[in-house]
């Protein structure tokens, strides 16, 4: 699934160090707050950022329809990477996907930290489904913009 370009790209320089970034990524009730896009609410189920973890989290949109998302992480490096899979959508079509979270830099005053996201989709009709049907792009946005806020509050720990 990563042997090509990623099929999204999204990134965020942020005014908060990869410790408060990865805090953030590691706490349910931070996580919360910050997963999904503008609108919606997450449950989080599961959370445990290691290789081999899991996440399984419900997001709540707008008008209450739930989406259940579960994860598994297959590559974390703490405070600098994560690799995870989307294990698919069998409601909505949508098979599994991966996507990786890359934490760099941290230095200045403020810090300043680059956050980016990389998604890539197991078939052109997955991508046109996440990036038209979905809205996937501005989502990511969306998520990196709150990502950032809950890392600075410092909240859920």
């Amino acid at each position: 699934m990563t042997t090509h370009e990623p099929d999204l790209t999204v990134e965020r320089t942020m005014a908060a160090t990869p410790e408060q970034i990865w805090a953030a990524w590691t706490a349910p009730a931070a996580i919360a707050l910050w997963w999904g896009p503008d609108g919606f609410t997450s449950d989080v189920r599961e959370l445990d950022v290691r290789d081999g973890g899991r996440f399984d989290v419900v997001m709540r949109g707008p008008d209450g329809s739930e989406f259940t998302n579960r994860y598994v992480f297959d590559d974390v490096e703490p405070g600098r990477r994560a690799v995870y899979v989307h294990q698919g959508s069998p409601e909505h079509g949508l098979a599994p996907s991966r996507s990786v979270v890359a934490i760099e830099g941290g230095v200045g005053d403020p810090p300043r930290t680059l956050v980016t996201l990389r998604s890539y989709y197991s078939s052109a009709e997955d991508r046109r489904r996440h990036l038209e049907d979905f809205r996937a792009a501005d989502g990511a946005r969306q998520l990196l913009e709150r990502l950032e806020t809950v890392a600075l509050r410092g909240s859920g720990h």
